[in-house]
């Protein structure tokens, strides 16, 4: 017996209607075996169900749930064989019939999952990582179509540490009604960010991802769009969200600083509630990221959700590097934007190098003047504070990076500090181009001096000292330097010519251990404290670096963090997120799956592996490529470092970074391409970085100019602490007026005009002109 004729004889002895075409037979068949089938008719709820131009008319007498694999051999053994009734077959093996809940059909759910519903799967080959699109099962044909995975709706990037909503219970959220009341302790910071997320919530929320891939069928399309509108059939209004903050700390974060907080949005009530400002700031942006916007509409919803939020590390960082491109302050500030939106808190920022100088320094100024590309490519001390505290606003520390003795070439203002390099043959090498002296009395002084200013301008507790990739030519072939390393030092001269590296490493040892008890003398001079961070090279063949130092591992695998620990030293650690290393396919998987800790619980690793960090070397990146290159791959390690170990859910990540990417680019961040073919929205009225935009607190203007709108600020009513939407903390109310103020928009009409008149003048003078003559 063919097919048909066993599903005929199948559902008649059933007592199920049949009548399906070939085409339908044939997607039938594709379940691969009449018992399939079978199983998907039986359980049927009786009504008629329509998928993907396939009807079946279901009329079963009694619908029951019976165990999968015993009902399949019940009809294959008992139906299709012997002709005897299901049912009295199934009652003589004693099994149970439980009615199923109306419109309960798992058999047809997986039916319609395996054959129905256009899939994104993960590629991976040893040349390339992609994304191709599965239309369906159901066919033979199946085209690898190059799509980024399906967008996620209303769900946060980094995943929380506790997190739980409801699909089916939505919430709306009411413009005229929604806002912020800050019940517990407030300060500039929270008021700032309240600020920053009502404009958010009211103007940059995305919307529900259209995902137009379910139109190759009409049935397809149908019931799509039934499973996405079912949730907003019952909605309830969101209360005003209510931030308790219970400590009145808000001065400038600092490693031991308190993230954690507990948001609950549900119909009842709307809380955010942290500890420290720190952990309100990461609850509001975890609270507009469960926002989303109804397809091509204004409205605003939220799942029911609950959320237990901590970071797993303390140090989440970002390196930029302005010494290799001069990186424009604007970017620099969509870099911190991009972080908070991220969960990230340190930016480590390497500001100099052998390439240029641009730190602009008021003690030592010839550092800039003779080592910055350009005398306006540097960053002046109150660029660097208005920086910093535009990061701190948004809790983020700000980590500077003054690498030495070596990337030490741009230093050209000072020949002093600079050690002299020889040839093979004896002779010295013209200029100052070695790397910072160890032997002289005048480097030390001098960093005390540049440091006491650093430490003035950067406020963080921790200073990186670099201390890497130190080459050998200068310190091993000085004979002045070797001399005096061997009576001050104990490094033996001899090893200056049979072992270079080794003896470098020595030397670079008694470098750091002199320099960082000069800098902490400065910093007591100062009455503050400072630790400080180092590149693992310093540590390589040498035990003199002071204890306490952390180390950053970034040539290595997992296990250096952990000889660092067993040394003593605390680590962070990012070989394996160096943002800079291009491929010719998406690399955020890659930086996905990289584990940072050797440990394998967080017991084990607290207090000795402090985080990591993200790098961005800038050989290759200017300001113009940064954020692109930068975002969304850094949304991996933001992840890996703020969730729980355990969250590496794959399937899951490639549709929450699809939403996350999404959100940049909405929010007016510059973000690049992640995983293929896709599209996300942008919002019409500009960059948010502009007038009238999220920042408008801070100075950023970035490269978008709205000249023709000014920003009137009128006295409002006052309020308590809560923030309705256009609204500041101080209760003034945000009024904008158009008005025509820039008229070089205009000059090419003027100029029409102008030209017009002339030549009308011009054809009046003639034809004055011709009708006199003809009077005379």
């Amino acid at each position: 017996m063919d097919f048909k004729s066993d599903l005929e004889y199948a559902t008649s002895k059933l007592k199920i209607e049949f009548s399906f075409s070939d085409y339908q037979l044939k997607a039938l068949k594709s379940l691969y075996d009449l018992k399939d089938a079978i199983a998907v008719l039986l359980t049927g709820s009786g009504k008629s169900i329509i998928f993907q131009g396939f009807r079946f008319l279901q009329s079963v007498q009694q619908t029951w749930r019976p165990d999968m694999n015993k009902i399949v051999y019940a009809v294959l053994r008992k139906v299709r064989f012997k002709g005897e009734d299901v049912k009295a077959s199934l009652l003589k093996l004693g099994m149970k019939f439980d009615p199923a809940p109306p419109g309960v059909n798992p058999y047809l759910q997986k039916f319609l999952d395996v054959h129905s519903r256009p899939k994104v799967t993960f590629a991976g080959a040893a040349d390339s990582n992609t994304f191709n699109l599965k239309m369906t099962e159901t066919f033979d044909f199946k085209p690898p179509i190059r799509k980024s995975p399906f967008s996620s709706t209303g769900e946060p990037w980094p995943m929380p540490y506790s997190y739980h909503s409801n699909k089916e219970k939505v919430l709306r959220l009411l413009p005229e009604k929604f806002s912020v009341k800050v019940t517990g302790h407030t300060c500039n910071i929270l008021e700032k960010a309240v600020e920053r997320y009502n404009k958010i919530i009211a103007r940059h929320i995305i919307e529900e991802q259209y995902n137009f891939i379910y139109n190759f069928d009409e049935r397809t399309r149908e019931l799509h769009e039934r499973a996405v509108n079912v949730k907003y059939e019952h909605v309830t209004d969101m209360s005003p969200l209510q931030v308790h903050v219970n400590s009145d700390e808000c001065g400038y974060p600092h490693v031991n600083m308190n993230e954690s907080y507990i948001l609950v949005v549900n119909g009842s009530e709307c809380k955010l509630e942290a500890g420290e400002v720190w952990g309100a700031l990461r609850g509001l942006e975890t609270f507009s990221q469960i926002l989303f916007r109804k397809t091509n509409t204004d409205q605003i919803y939220c799942k029911e959700t609950e959320i237990y939020d901590q970071p797993r590390f303390a140090h989440r960082g970002i390196l930029i590097d302005t010494s290799r491109h001069f990186i424009e302050k604007y970017v620099i500030k969509n870099v911190l934007d991009g972080m908070a939106y991220s969960k990230l808190n340190v930016l480590h920022w390497h500001i100099v190098d052998d390439n240029s100088f641009p730190y602009q320094s008021q003690v030592y100024p010839k550092l800039s003047e003779q080592g910055a590309y350009h005398q306006t490519l540097v960053y002046s001390l109150d660029d660097i504070r208005e920086l910093v505290e535009y990061a701190r606003l948004r809790g983020i520390r700000v980590v500077p990076e003054f690498d030495t003795p070596g990337h030490t070439f741009a230093w050209f203002g000072y020949p002093e500090l600079k050690s002299t390099c020889y040839q093979r043959n004896g002779q010295p090498v013209q200029g100052p181009i070695g790397p910072i002296d160890p032997t002289n009395n005048v480097t030390y002084s001098f960093m005390s001096n540049l440091f006491a200013e650093i430490y003035d301008v950067f406020p963080d507790e921790f200073v990186h000292l670099g201390g890497d990739e130190l080459h050998t030519d200068c310190w091993a072939t000085n004979p002045s330097i070797v001399h005096y390393l061997q009576e001050h030092a104990n490094i033996p001269a001899f090893e200056a010519r049979t072992n270079a590296q080794l003896y470098v490493n020595k030397a670079i040892g008694y470098y750091f251990s002199r320099l960082i008890k000069t800098l902490e003398a400065t910093a007591a001079e100062k009455t503050t404290t400072r630790h400080f961070l180092m590149w693992e090279d310093v540590l390589k063949n040498t035990k003199e670096v002071p204890a306490g130092s952390i180390l950053q591992v970034w040539s290595g695998r997992q296990t250096n963090v952990l000889n660092l620990n067993q040394q003593g030293y605390r680590a962070l650690y990012s070989s394996c997120w160096y943002l800079d290393n291009h491929r010719p396919y998406p690399m955020w998987q890659e930086y996905y799956q990289c584990e940072p800790s050797p440990y394998t619980n967080d017991a084990d690793e607290k207090d000795k592996l402090l985080g990591g960090e993200a790098c961005l070397w800038a050989e290759f990146i200017t300001s113009d490529t940064l954020m692109t290159t930068m975002w969304p791959n850094a949304f991996a390690p933001a992840e890996r470092l703020w969730s729980p170990r355990n969250v590496r859910d794959f399937e899951l990540a490639k549709e929450r970074i699809q939403e996350q990417r999404c959100r940049f680019i909405y929010r007016g961040l510059p973000t690049g391409h992640i995983s293929g073919p896709d599209y996300c929205l942008q919002y019409k009225e500009g960059p948010l970085g502009g007038p009238d935009g999220i920042n408008e607190d801070d100075s950023a203007t970035g490269v978008y100019k709205e000249p023709n709108v000014v920003i009137v600020r009128g006295q409002a009513d006052d309020r308590d602490t809560g923030f309705a939407f256009n609204e500041s903390p101080s209760g003034k109310t945000d009024i904008s007026l158009n008005i025509i103020s820039d008229f070089s928009a205009y000059l090419p009409m003027a100029n029409m005009g102008l030209t017009l008149s002339g030549v009308g003048l011009v054809v009046l003078v003639t034809r004055n002109f011709y009708r006199r003559r003809r009077m005379c």
